[in-house]
């Protein structure tokens, strides 16, 4: 499978979010951090997760604040070698 470009992933986790959560563009413009609550951020997290079969670490949220991050971050995971797990 090929993996999405960023401005790709970006459109589909706009989507996803607008979709999950019932947001707006400008909920997802700024830091994550301060317009989703939690209960949000896990749900977009999990429906990230789920749509590109991948799976975050604890420590991935680490200087993840933005969803320009969270596009960054996706690609990443869809980039790392499988694993035989």
């Amino acid at each position: 499978m090929t993996t999405p470009d960023l401005a790709t992933l970006d459109a589909e986790i706009r989507a996803l979010a607008k979709a999950e959560l019932d947001l707006s563009d400008d909920d997802l413009a700024d830091d994550l951090a301060s317009s989703l609550d939690s209960i949000q951020r896990l749900s977009l997290v999990v429906a990230i997760e789920d749509h590109y079969e991948i799976c975050f670490d604890p420590d991935d949220e680490e200087g993840t604040m933005t969803l320009s991050d969270v596009v960054r971050l996706v690609h990443a995971k869809l980039n790392e070698p499988a694993s035989d797990a």
